[in-house]
């Protein structure tokens, strides 16, 4: 996509600060500065959400998030990281499918930036709602 800065950043014509690539997704630096370590992770190429990847661009993005997770922690101190995509116009900052790892350590007094807003309550019978969503 023309105007995208992901894609910009994927092809390395906007240098990113890199963390780890390999021929279909690159980890990089968030350069808005929200929470230190910020990294995200993206496919190369254009797709703007998950559901529009094809399976293995997707197994690759998020095995980089957790090829760099572990890197966190067993390697630079960290005690765990979170990880959290969007996958809607309602929540995801751009669109290009990217899935965020943020460092923690205990007592780092982040709150849980992935946290889900706090339910009105369930309208429906999770019976029903299993049925409806089930894959199996």
């Amino acid at each position: 996509m023309e105007d995208c800065v992901f894609c910009k950043i994927g092809s390395g014509e906007i240098q990113g600060l890199r963390i780890c690539e390999d021929d279909e997704a690159l980890a990089f630096m968030d350069i808005s500065r929200d929470y230190d370590g910020h990294i995200l992770v993206i496919p190369k190429r254009h797709y703007r959400y998950v559901t529009d990847c094809p399976e293995n661009v997707a197994c690759k993005v998020w095995f980089m998030a957790q090829k760099v997770s572990k890197h966190l922690i067993e390697d630079c101190g960290y005690d765990g990281a979170d990880i959290m995509s969007a996958n809607s116009p309602v929540s995801q900052s751009l669109p290009h499918f990217h899935v965020h790892i943020i460092p923690r350590k205990i007592g780092d007094r982040l709150g849980n930036p992935g946290e889900w807003p706090t339910p009105a309550g369930a309208k429906e019978d999770v019976r029903v709602m299993h049925e409806r969503l089930k894959m199996i």
